[in-house]
């Protein structure tokens, strides 16, 4: 066997491995970069007009955006609403954020793709290719969807919330709305119609919310309504067992004997006025004729009487004076005098019997109103023991309608709330066209970067190129036959 390892004395001595390049130094870099100029030049026109055509084919789309102010504080519109608004300290962010989800929601989306008809728009809805071969492919596949995913709302929807965003800027409570269409007219139209429609849905979240509670207090009003009649119904039937008769709220004798208390004092103080008058009329009887009367015993009789006395009192006393008191005429002025004393006496006595019959009267009235408050009061005694279950029973009453009338107040207010939108949400700032599309960047900036990207890999792969060329041998870079030393076809021939 041959040593194959073993050089021949004639062999030439094997060629050096080329060492292993180092990192290269600034200068060969530059060099090998100058070298490859015109691959540098050709990567940057490339990628400008690369540029230039993407931004020819791109299709360009415009942002506009409306801004909605979220006040945590509703409108005071009325003392008792149904969900009004009480904001704590730290719930006014969780309050904005929540608003921020509804302007997200399918409820508010739906309402502006039907009020502006996005279902019919070719931007938010394609038209699809209705072949048979392929939709038994995509039902093969899976990928075919199922009818209510075709709905063109639906997708339309699908395809508004793709373009929808909602952004709240920290420590505020001010809501942001972008949408992106292919049209600045569209969009600010589409973000108008959110606005729109998130203020349409929290209006109508209001009167559902009104018109539950009003359902729920109107439902209850009727077992409430029952209650109250039954207790009222009860009532009346207690009084009726029991012969309680009320007037006014009160009953019948506790009226009576306080109109009997009144009664009889009032009879008491005209008993002792007449029993007063009586008494000084007896204690006159027997006084003069000139002598002053009291008040009660004053009359026209009497003041005639004692005028016509007086008069006569005077004449006699001329008449004595000018005739002497022995005169014959006198015994005539002195018969009249007794006459008329008679005349006084006997409208004294009539006086007293008037006043004995009056305080007579005064006192069998008095008397009569003691016995039937004696009467009254039996009665009470008896009727207090049967109040206690009618107070227990009106207590109940009360109590009750008290709750149903508080229910039928709240009932009305709640209907009435079903009009009223106490929401304190107002648009600050409506959506305009965009006058600059949002894509694709402008020229101005994607030509620049084009530029520089597209020479930076033309200047990479000029510096590969240099590079890979430099490192084969020189007869290689020429063109030239590489040399095979005697070892290797001695080898082959073994």
């Amino acid at each position: 066997m041959f040593d194959f390892a073993t050089p021949l004395r004639n062999d030439p001595p094997p060629a050096p491995r080329p060492s292993e390049p180092g990192r290269p130094d600034l200068r060969t870099v530059l060099r090998r970069l100058r070298q490859g100029t015109s691959t540098i030049l050709l990567g940057g026109a490339v990628s400008v007009v690369a540029a230039v055509a993407l931004l020819g084919l791109a299709t360009p789309s415009y942002t506009s955006n409306v801004q909605i102010l979220i006040d945590p504080s509703d409108l005071r519109v009325v003392e008792n609403e149904v969900s009004a608004r009480t904001p704590q300290a730290d719930s006014g962010v969780s309050l904005a954020e929540s608003q921020a989800r509804v302007i997200q929601s399918d409820s508010v989306l739906r309402r502006a793709v039907v009020a502006l008809r996005l279902d019919q728009d070719d931007e938010f809805v394609r038209p699809e290719w209705d072949s048979p071969v392929v939709n038994g492919l995509k039902s093969m596949l899976g990928m075919l969807p199922p009818p209510g995913g075709r709905d063109p709302v639906n997708l339309a929807l699908d395809a508004l919330r793709l373009k929808l965003a909602v952004r709240r800027p920290e420590r505020t409570f001010v809501i942001d709305v972008y949408v992106q269409s292919r049209e600045a007219e569209k969009a600010a139209r589409i973000a108008n119609a959110i606005a729109d429609a998130y203020f349409r849905e929290e209006a109508a979240a209001r009167t559902e919310a009104a018109r539950r509670a009003s359902d729920a207090l109107v439902g209850r009003l009727n077992a409430l309504r029952g209650d109250v009649e039954e207790a009222e119904r009860r009532v009346i039937a207690y009084r009726q067992d029991h012969r309680l008769v009320a007037s006014s709220g009160r009953l019948l004798t506790d009226q009576q004997l306080g109109d009997l208390n009144q009664q009889l004092v009032t009879a008491s103080i005209r008993t002792a006025e007449a029993k007063s008058r009586l008494d000084q009329a007896r204690s006159m009887k027997a006084g003069d004729a000139s002598t002053a009367l009291p008040e009660m015993l004053q009359s026209l009789e009497m003041q005639a009487l004692r005028q016509q006395f007086a008069t006569l009192s005077r004449n006699t006393a001329e008449l004595a004076t000018r005739l002497g008191t022995r005169h014959p005429a006198m015994a005539e002025q002195y018969a009249q005098q007794k006459d008329l004393q008679r005349l006084i006496q006997r409208e004294k006595e009539r006086i007293i019997e008037t006043t004995q019959k009056d305080y007579d009267r005064a006192a069998a009235s008095e008397a009569a109103i003691r016995t039937n408050l004696d009467r009254v009061k039996t009665e009470t005694a008896t009727s207090d023991r049967a109040n206690v279950g009618l107070r227990e029973l009106e207590r109940t009453l009360e109590s009750r309608r008290g709750v149903y009338e508080a229910f039928l107040k709240r009932s009305r207010e709640a209907s009435e709330q079903e009009r009223l939108n106490s929401t304190n949400v107002r648009v600050i700032s409506q959506a305009t066209p965009a006058r600059l599309r949002s894509w694709p960047p402008s020229p101005k900036v994607v030509l620049p970067v084009a530029l520089v990207l597209g020479l930076m890999a033309g200047a990479a792969l000029a510096y590969r190129r240099v590079r890979r060329r430099e490192g084969l041998p020189a007869a290689a870079r020429t063109g030239a036959l590489i040399p095979v030393p005697a070892r290797a076809f001695r080898a082959a021939d073994a």
